[in-house]
This record gives C-alpha cells, sequence and structure tokens, in this order.
C-alpha cells in the first residue's frame, strides 16, 4: 500500500514550481487533456482563405514543439533504459531461481490476452456488420485514388526493402521494421512537372513477409549497435535477455569480481537513467496538452471525418471495452482474488499520456512508474514485463485488425464467412507481434490481412477514411496495449511472488557488490598514492 505522503508514482510528495503536477498528477493530466482537446477543436475550424497559406501549419508546429520535444527527449533515453533494465530483472529473477516461471507465465498470459482481443473484435464486428451497407458507407461513395504510382526498392537484391519516410521526415531504406511508411511516388506528378510531389502511402507486403520480417529478423540482430540506432525494441530487449543470463552465473559466484563490476555499473546506469526521465515526466500534463492539441487541430473537418467511419470507430471501441472490462478486469480478478478497479486506478497516468503520444514504447517509463505505485509488482518484474509488453503485446492492434478487415470486406462487397473470421482472428494474433511499438505502425498489417484473408491486391477502397482517422484510433490501440501490459504485470507478480527472503537475497548480492566495488576502489587508490 502506498503512504500518505506519496504520489500516483510513489515518489514523496513536491513543494515548489511542479508542487500541483506532482502531487495531484492525475487530476492536471486529466485537465490538460481535456485543454488539450479544446484547443485542437477549435483549431480545427481554422479556414484560410488563400490555400498556399500555411500560417495553420506554422502555428500547429509550435503548439506541438513542447510535445515533440518530449517524446524525442524520452525517446532517447527510453531504450538504454529498457536494455539495463531487462538485464537488471533477468540477473535478479535467475538469482532467485524464478527466471523460468516469471517466463512462461508472461508469455502465456500475452498470448491468451491477444488472441482473446482478436476474438472480441470478431464479436463486436458481427454486431455492426448488418449495418455497414449503409447510403454513408457505400463503397460507390469512397473517392478512390486512381492515379498510377511507383514505389522504388533499395538495398540487396531480394532484401524487400524500399524508400520509406520515418516520423521525422528521414528518408532512408526501409523494411518497415522500424514503423517508417513506405513512400509511393505518383507517376503523373514525377514525369509531368518538375515539381514532384511525393505521396506517403503504404505498400503492400505478403503474411509471409510479415511473420518473417516482423517476428523473427526483427528479435535476433545481425548488429546490436544497429539495433540501437533503428529503435528496434524487440531486438534490443532479446539481447538483453541473453546478456542477463550469461551475466547471472558471473555475478552469483563470489570469487568473480568481474561479474560483480558489470552488474554495478548496470545498476548505476539505471539509477541515472531513472533520474533523467523522472526530469522528463514531471513535463507530462504539458506535454500531453501540446500533443493533442495539435493532433485534433490538423483535422480540418472533424464532424465529417468521424461521420464517415463512425460505425468502423464505434465497433472497435467497444471490443476494446469488452477487452478491458471480461480480460483485463476479469482474469485479473479471477487469478488474483482481488478488485482490479483497486489496481486499475493507479494506472490512469500511463493510460493517458499513451493516449497522447500513441507510443507503448515512449510509455514505458510511465507504465513503470504506474505499476511500481500499485505497492504490488516488484521492480524486478517490472522492469521485465512493462518492456516486454510494450515490444510484443498489442491487443489493441490486435482487436483494430479485424474490424478494419471486416469493415473494408463489407465495403467493397467481398463474402465473408467464418473461415474468414478464423483466419483473420490468426493472423491479427501473429501480426500484433511483430507490430512496431511506434505511431501508425499497424495500417501495413491491416492491407496485409485484408488481402491474405480476401484473396486480393493493393490497397482496398476506402483505405483512404481508416488512413484519416489513424491519428485518433493509433491513440485508443496504444492505451489499450498500455492497460494490458500493466495487468499483466500485476497478474505475474501475483502468480510469480518475490518473497521477502528472495527480495533480501537480491539486496544482499546489490550490497556486496556495492561494498566489493568500494574495496577495490580504495585498494586501486592505495596503490596509486603508494
Amino acid at each position: 500500500m502506498m503512504n500518505d505522503d506519496t504520489t500516483t508514482t510513489g515518489t514523496s510528495k513536491k513543494n515548489g514550481f511542479c508542487a500541483v503536477t506532482q502531487n495531484h498528477q492525475i487530476l492536471t493530466i486529466l485537465i490538460f487533456a481535456i485543454i488539450g482537446v479544446g484547443v485542437g477543436v477549435g483549431l480545427s475550424f481554422w479556414e484560410l482563405d488563400d490555400p498556399n497559406d500555411d500560417t495553420k501549419k506554422i502555428t500547429l508546429q509550435w503548439i506541438g514543439l513542447l510535445g515533440d520535444l518530449f517524446l524525442r527527449s524520452l525517446k532517447c533515453f527510453v531504450l538504454p533504459l529498457v536494455f539495463v533494465n531487462v538485464i537488471i530483472s533477468v540477473v535478479d529473477m535467475m538469482t532467485i531461481g524464478k527466471a523460468s516461471s516469471i517466463g512462461w507465465t508472461v508469455i502465456g498470459l500475452y498470448l491468451l490476452t491477444t488472441v482473446a482481443a482478436a476474438f472480441f473484435g470478431s464479436m463486436s464486428t458481427l454486431m455492426f456488420m448488418g449495418l455497414y451497407n449503409t447510403e454513408e458507407n457505400d463503397a460507390d461513395n469512397v473517392v478512390v485514388d486512381t492515379s498510377p504510382y511507383v514505389q522504388l526498392e533499395c538495398g540487396d537484391e531480394g532484401s524487400l526493402s524500399f524508400l520509406g519516410e520515418d516520423d521525422s521526415g528521414t528518408i532512408s531504406c526501409s523494411t518497415n521494421n522500424a514503423g517508417s511508411q513506405f513512400m509511393i511516388f505518383d507517376v503523373n506528378n514525377v514525369f509531368a512537372t518538375t515539381n514532384t510531389v511525393v505521396k506517403s502511402s503504404v505498400a503492400q507486403v505478403s503474411l509471409s513477409d510479415t511473420i518473417y520480417n516482423g517476428i523473427f529478423t526483427k528479435i535476433v540482430p545481425n548488429n546490436i549497435i544497429g539495433a540501437f540506432a533503428g529503435n528496434n525494441f524487440a531486438a534490443v530487449i532479446f539481447f538483453a535477455i541473453i546478456f542477463g543470463a550469461a551475466l547471472s552465473p558471473l555475478v552469483s559466484r563470489k570469487e568473480n569480481s568481474e561479474g560483480k563490476t558489470l552488474m554495478a555499473i548496470f545498476q548505476e546506469s539505471d539509477n541515472v537513467f531513472q533520474r533523467i526521465i523522472r526530469w522528463i515526466i514531471m513535463l507530462t500534463p504539458y506535454a500531453v496538452c501540446s500533443l493533442i492539441a495539435e493532433a485534433i487541430g490538423d483535422q480540418d473537418d472533424l464532424p465529417a471525418l468521424f461521420a464517415n467511419i463512425g460505425l468502423l470507430m464505434a465497433s472497435a471501441m467497444i471490443a476494446w471495452i469488452l477487452q478491458i472490462v471480461f480480460v483485463y478486469m476479469g482474469v485479473f480478478a479471477v487469478l488474483t482474488k482481488s478488485n482490479p478497479i483497486t489496481y486499475l486506478q493507479h494506472i490512469v497516468p500511463a493510460q493517458i499520456f499513451a493516449f497522447a503520444c500513441a507510443s507503448s514504447a515512449a510509455t514505458i517509463p510511465i507504465s513503470l512508474a504506474a505499476v511500481k505505485a500499485t505497492g504490488r509488482v516488484p521492480d524486478t518484474i517490472g522492469r521485465f514485463v512493462i518492456p516486454l509488453g510494450a515490444t510484443v503485446n498489442m491487443d489493441g492492434g490486435a482487436v483494430y485488425f479485424v474490424c478494419a478487415c471486416i469493415w473494408l470486406a463489407v465495403l467493397n462487397g467481398e463474402e465473408i464467412t467464418v473461415a474468414s473470421f478464423l483466419l483473420l482472428i490468426i493472423i491479427a494474433t501473429v501480426g500484433s507481434i511483430g507490430t512496431a511499438p511506434v505511431p501508425s505502425a499497424s495500417l501495413v498489417l491491416i492491407i496485409t490481412a485484408y488481402n491474405t484473408v480476401f484473396n486480393t491486391v493493393g490497397t482496398p477502397n476506402g483505405f483512404g477514411y481508416i488512413l484519416a482517422i489513424d491519428w485518433f484510433m493509433d491513440r485508443c490501440r496504444t492505451a489499450t496495449n498500455i492497460t494490458g501490459d500493466c495487468v499483466v504485470a500485476g497478474i505475474v507478480a501475483h502468480r510469480c511472488p518475490i518473497t521477502d527472503d528472495e527480495d533480501g537475497d537480491i539486496e544482499d548480492i546489490n550490497k556486496e557488490m556495492a561494498i566489493d566495488n568500494k574495496m577495490e576502489n580504495e585498494n586501486d587508490s592505495e596503490e596509486e598514492n603508494a
């Protein structure tokens, strides 16, 4: 249980400039989120007489500056933080002999929740299928761009790499593992005028390529430095798990000081990264306001946008609610025999931040603080479960894959059978695991799943609507994913408890390493003085 003098992040109450935001974090984040929505809605109605006038664009850019800098700062430090956290947690778990039980429990729970998410996506879609054939959603009313496009391949022959653009606007050779969008060049614009227009879109990728490149080649890097540079969380976490497993025997040997010295370096690095992350998180309410205001303000006609695709949004929303109520809350209540609401109230800051930034990876520090604030999840378990979940547990995407594919199928007059739903559940389960923890990474898999299930090629009619609302739906998916990560952490902590004696063993080892390092430093100083 938390003491009265602690906040929802488990830190002591603050005084001074940051007192309000730190001592009442949930309330302040909600207030600033509402302010962001209000500002964004107001800006969405801002129309300029001159189409070449970029005043609104520049204004939105400056409004979103704080949020952009906030996300950049988090992403800069979150990957090395995840790296040292996973290593420390693996060593700690192997020290007390819980690595195997915790690992299998985490894998089993993540698979269970992902399959359930795809199932609820199917059930919700069945509820709305009869309403999809309305006049506003008729395929005949969908404006389809029929211009010819060219996709430029790059890299080694057969590498399935194409020119892509990441969130920062950098163009490079990409396999879309890092979440960048493939670039499609409009042939008419390229050859008809010198003012070349580049259109970012989503290229077709086969199911085999999705599984091969999205899972296997993604988790086993051929260059760990490249994995860090490319923000490949899956590869870094996999490398950290192997590294921690190899380091653990060296740490447990009393006569081996090298392993303890290296472990001490990781622990001190973790302390430094945690302190930097805390500094950054102090700006969370203001960043949430900035991010939401920019995202909503960038939309030209919100009412028309939501009206055109409202039924798809409703089906996905209901599926996400069912996932949270029946799977997360239900499984948590059954397996822990405790009230899930009491636990979930601590992770509200992580949910709000996930909705604001649309990135599971960027939310890792806030999720770690949230599960720690519950008083039920030890650091050893949280450091392992949360980063892993942010990489492989994409329940929100599993729901949306099914809902979006069926909506597109009805829109395009495809035959939908029971086999279609079963195949979509399988693809959604496997495909969501290979989705990058960055904004809008699910768009490629929607087309892949659709073409696989309904034997089509290219981009289906109506996909432009999905692109138009993805800024909002992606935030809902991310909030669902984060909820699942935190719930699984709580269940694992209950099912694989770390006793006080085991926690004491970990602390004793850490103290021994600190003492050994101190004695070595003193001896080195004496030798230098002599």
